[in-house]
Order: structure tokens, then C-alpha cells, then sequence
């Protein structure tokens, strides 16, 4: 309830409603509170005050029975009545009143607490928006970048499938005109066929006027192409036979070509 007192010990705050330690100077504990702190010490827990007399420190039941009720103040005058009633009621407001600083003391400082906390999380806020506008420029500046690369890209896709269309068509230009210009002649005259004849005519082929004219010593008469050979008898004997072979072959079909040529 509203009306219930608070025991003022600062770690302890709950409201009293059994037995509790009140002290001369307007203070309240709990049972638990007041008979741990009163029993080692007569010093007030909230304020430090000495509390060495008799009646200085007493514990009361909050819920008295109806007995004491009647018989607590009986017998005494109403000037006494009046006074002990007008203490307890002193008591009692003076409580409240320490109750409502109190409670005016946690608001100040949770109300402190929250302006604090207002005040970071706006700046959080600004941040946090600040934040967000530089990621949202520098997004647009990607976007806008991407647009460009995408633009170039497809520019640079279309100017491939035009240069590849050039050059199929330079391709198959160049194939047409490769095939017209292959003739029997040019085959003939083709670097591939002038190193074959040379290298036949350097094995001792018949040699013909074309043939004098290179610059190999098989060519330039029987004499030389001998001389060529001979070398190759006496370093290889097997290599000899070879050779001796192709020149009786080569013999023979001289002399042929020399009786046709006679009988023409």
C-alpha cells in the first residue's frame, strides 16, 4: 500500500508491514536490517547519529493487536495524548517527505540518464545518417559508373562482331584468291620443291642445266659428285656399298637417257 513505510536502509528499500526499528532521529529499518546493524553498533545506518540512549533505538509491531491499542495510551492526559500522537504523526510525514526527495532524486537522475542517452543517440543517429547518404552517393556514383562500363562493353561487342565479319570476309577473299593463284608453275617454284631437288641432285640425280647452277659440289660434273662421294667410302664401308649402288644406278640410267637421246 501507498501509506506503507520504506525501510531506509539504501541496499534494502522494501515496504514494512510487521515489525521494524525506529530510531530517535526519524528513521526506520526492517526487522532484519535493524537487529543485524543494532546489534554490534548504536549507530544510525542512514545517518551516522549516536544513538546511546535507552529509548533511542525501539522496535514496534506496525500491526499492533487491539489490546494494546486500548491500553497503550490509557490513563494518560490529553495534552500527552495529543503530543505523543502530533511525534508519531511528525514521524510519519517526515518519512514521506524523505520518500518523495527520494523518489524525486531517481527521476533527476534517470530523467539525466535519459537526456544522456538521448543526446549519444542522436549523435549515433547523425552518424548513422551520414553514413548512409555517403553510401547511398557513392552507390549512385557505382550505378553510374556501371551504366558507362555497360555502354562501352556493348559498343566494344559490336565493333568485334563487325571486325570478325571483315575479317571472314577478307578470310574467304583471301582463300579465292589463293586457290586461283596455285598453278603447276608456282608449285614447281615453291621453296619446298627447290629444297627437295636439291637435296635429290646432292644424292647424285642426273644434272640438268638448272642444276649446274647450284652451288653444290654433286652438280658441277661427275667429277665433283665422285669426289663428294668418295669421301663418305672411306670413312663409313657399309655407307660405300650404298653409294656405289646409287652410282651404278645413276650409271645406267645416264647412259639410257644418252641412247635415247641418240636414236631421236
Amino acid at each position: 500500500m501507498d501509506t506503507d513505510l520504506i525501510c531506509n536502509f539504501k541496499k534494502c528499500r522494501k515496504r514494512l508491514n510487521t515489525f521494524a526499528w525506529v530510531t530517535s532521529c526519524s528513521h526506520i529499518f526492517c526487522d532484519e536490517d535493524g537487529s543485524r546493524e543494532f546489534s554490534n553498533q548504536t549507530k544510525c545506518p542512514a545517518c551516522d547519529m549516536e544513538l546511546e540512549g535507552k529509548l533511542d533505538i525501539v522496535r514496534v509491531d506496525l500491526q499492533p493487536t487491539e489490546q494494546y491499542k486500548s491500553m497503550v495510551l490509557a490513563g494518560q492526559r490529553p495534552e500527552v495524548i495529543m503530543e505523543i500522537c502530533t511525534r508519531a504523526v511528525s514521524f510519519w510525514t517526515y518519512q514521506a517527505h524523505q520518500e518523495h526527495i527520494y523518489q524525486e532524486f531517481c527521476i533527476s537522475k534517470a530523467n539525466e540518464k535519459a537526456q544522456q542517452l538521448e543526446s549519444y543517440y542522436k549523435q549515433v543517429s547523425a552518424r548513422s545518417n551520414t553514413e548512409i547518404t555517403a553510401v547511398q552517393s557513392q552507390n549512385a556514383a557505382l550505378t553510374k559508373e556501371l551504366d558507362i562500363l555497360k555502354s562501352k562493353q556493348n559498343e566494344l561487342s559490336e565493333k568485334l562482331l563487325d571486325r570478325s565479319r571483315q575479317y571472314q570476309k577478307l578470310q574467304s577473299m583471301y582463300d579465292s584468291l589463293r586457290r586461283r593463284s596455285i598453278t603447276p608453275a608456282s608449285f614447281e617454284n615453291s621453296p619446298r620443291v627447290k629444297s627437295t631437288r636439291q637435296f635429290e641432285l646432292h644424292l647424285g640425280a642426273p644434272c640438268d642445266k638448272e642444276a649446274m647452277k647450284l652451288p653444290f659440289p654433286a652438280c658441277k660434273g661427275q667429277q665433283g659428285f665422285v669426289q663428294s662421294r668418295s669421301s663418305l667410302l672411306e670413312s663409313d664401308a657399309s655407307t660405300d656399298k650404298s653409294i656405289n649402288q646409287l652410282r651404278l644406278d645413276h650409271g645406267l640410267a645416264a647412259a639410257v637417257d644418252r641412247q635415247a637421246l641418240d636414236e631421236n
